[in-house]
Order: structure tokens, then sequence, then C-alpha cells
């Protein structure tokens, strides 16, 4: 064989390998999603990870704990998909410059996991309804009927359900501002759009 010959051979099989390399599976496509929710104030977020991360040993949880900045008591999502198109982000906007409650008290004394399957998120929650949560969880949505809302915060992601605990120590504050995040599933990363000031009733 001819060294042009064999440097086609070597050229072909070289082509092919490159190919092959570039044929794996691709990470699936982060998700889009655009929220209303209400962020932990600094002692309340080291409290939330404290209990967090005591939880996940207990539970001997497969998983991540969640960072302090990812930590947040969700009120409202409005969009999830793929790309973030600019008219759900005029119109979360728009709702949340209309928003007229005074701060908001929220008190979490139970861990429960929620989710299905293997995805199986452990949130701090509590029984009781919050009527201050309810008020501006109504709000938000433009509902007419009345609501009883019940706030949680995810503090974990599980591949399990764990039993429902009582927290010795509840996490409570009284948030005073409304955030609008958005949100990329997949890559860890979050973006606060706006915020609010929750006033009080005059």
């Amino acid at each position: 064989m001819s060294w042009r010959a064999l440097r086609a051979v070597e050229d072909a099989v070289s082509s092919n390998q490159f190919a092959f390399d570039l044929g794996g599976p691709q990470p699936a496509p982060a998700t889009d999603i655009l929220y209303f929710a209400l962020l932990p104030d600094e002692p309340a977020a080291t409290q939330a990870l404290a209990i967090a991360e005591r939880d996940f040993a207990d539970q001997a949880a497969d998983g991540f704990v969640y960072r302090p900045d990812r930590l947040h008591v969700s009120v409202d999502k409005r969009w999830q998909g793929r790309g973030l198109p600019d008219f759900a982000v005029a119109d979360a906007l728009r709702q949340g410059a209309r928003i007229g409650v005074p701060p908001v008290e929220i008190r979490l004394d139970r861990l429960v996991s929620n989710g299905n399957g293997r995805d199986r998120p452990r949130a701090l929650t509590t029984r009781d309804t919050a009527p201050g949560f309810s008020a501006l969880v109504r709000q938000i949505g433009a509902l007419k009927r009345p609501l009883a809302a019940i706030p949680h915060m995810t503090l974990y992601r599980n591949d399990r359900v764990a039993p429902e605990i009582r927290v010795s120590e509840p996490v409570s504050r009284v948030a005073r501002e409304l955030v609008l995040i958005h949100a990329r599933k997949g890559t860890g990363s979050a973006k606060i759009l706006a915020r609010w000031p929750l006033l009080p009733a005059r």
C-alpha cells in the first residue's frame, strides 16, 4: 500500500473516531422557571440550613442540600418551559407592581417529603394556613375565590420519601419583600429580576 493510500485510511479512521466521540448523549436542556417568592433573612436561612443538614444526615439522603441563596418560600409560578418569553416577564412585572399587602409572617415547623417517584424534595412547612401568606398568594394570582395557602421552603433533594418530623424550634420570620426570580432548572442558576416592598396597610 502506498503512503498516500495509508494516509487516506488513517484519515478515515480518525474522522470516524471523531464523529463517534461527538455522538454521545448530550446534557438535557435547561428548563426556565419564572416565579414569585419570599426570601429568608440571614438568621432564618442559617437556621433552615442547620435543620436541612441534620435531617439530610439522619435520613441518609442521596441528593444535595440547597445553597443559602436558593432558599425561598414559593408564592406563585408564572412560567415554566424552554426559554423565557418577554410577555411572561412583562405580565409578571405588571402583577408584582400591583401588590398591596402588608408584611407576611411565616412560621415553618414541620419537615415533609414532596414530589413523586425518585424525585422527593424535602421541605419545611406547617399544617396551619397563614392568613397573610394566603392574602398574598390570592392577590398575586388575581383569585376571586377564598384561599387557604400553606407556605413551604424546599431544603434539599432526595430520591425517596422520609417521615414527617415536627421541628423543635420553628423557623419564623416576617417577610417584608416580594421578589420575582428567573431560575434555570438543571444549571443551578437563579436571578432576581425585581423586588417589591410589602407595605403595612394605611
